[in-house]
């Protein structure tokens, strides 16, 4: 299935025509019972340091759509040097541009998947309307 999902993701990616994508999954710890969202699923990266990253429910932007259900927008992020403190993936692969959606199932996330470009690149509504799609598709997988 992880391979099924990868295939996917790397889809996604020439689909949208978009220079990165990524899909972040969740596991609760057992014991201490938080929820870790982390970026599972990758195509475009230019280092592995996403893997070390660890979200927790409304931190990052994993985080965020996890909390809120809801797609999250942003743009000129390498010029915002809060909000790559905030969003640890869009600093360490230098994205400029990002969408990310929460793949829903009966109103419950099951992933987030995110697109971003390193150029500063205008979104619109022709675009969201396929990356939703995409993510939607996502849900047999998860």
């Amino acid at each position: 299935m992880t391979d099924q999902i990868q295939q996917r993701i790397d889809q996604i990616k020439e689909d949208l025509q978009v220079d990165f994508v990524a899909l972040a999954l969740s596991t609760v710890n057992e014991v201490t019972k938080v929820r870790v969202i982390r970026w599972n699923y990758v195509a475009g990266n230019t280092n592995q340091h996403y893997q070390r990253i660890k979200l927790q429910v409304g931190k990052g932007i994993g985080g965020i759509v996890w909390r809120t259900g809801r797609a999250y927008q942003a743009t000129e992020l390498q010029k915002q040097p809060e909000k790559l403190v905030e969003l640890p993936i869009t600093r360490m692969e230098k994205l400029a541009t990002i969408v990310a959606f929460p793949a829903l199932e009966d109103g419950e996330v099951k992933g987030v998947l995110l697109v971003g470009y390193r150029e500063e690149t205008l979104i619109t509504e022709d675009f969201l309307a396929v990356a939703k799609e995409k993510t939607d598709e996502l849900l047999v997988y998860l």
